[in-house]
């Protein structure tokens, strides 16, 4: 008897996120297609994952080129993503200090 190795996962987006990947849907996919590796694909480790340091919740960055996004995740029976910023490198960490 074969084990069902499906994993089932969803991405939600804060509405900051949200506003920004309306106007980079290349990243947005990008974004996803990552968010996919990382859970289901062959090469997980081909993503540029870093957990960021100094913070009380488990914040993750992915470095999509010069883009980051920074999320969350919940485990359970279903993963859920929670999206919460998205910029240029230069910018994202600065929007990090408006979150809890």
């Amino acid at each position: 008897m074969e084990e069902d190795t499906s994993l089932i996962y969803e991405i939600q987006y804060i509405k900051a996120a949200d506003k920004f990947f309306k106007k980079h849907e290349d990243i947005r996919k990008q974004y996803e297609e990552a968010i996919k590796e990382l859970l289901v694909g062959e090469h997980p480790e081909k993503v540029d994952l870093k957990k960021i340091k100094g913070r009380k919740n488990d914040y993750y960055r992915i470095r999509l080129g010069d883009w980051r996004v920074i999320y969350t995740l919940i485990n359970g029976k279903i993963i859920v993503i929670t999206t919460l910023a998205a910029g240029s490198r230069g910018d994202i960490y600065k929007k990090l200090e408006g979150l809890k």
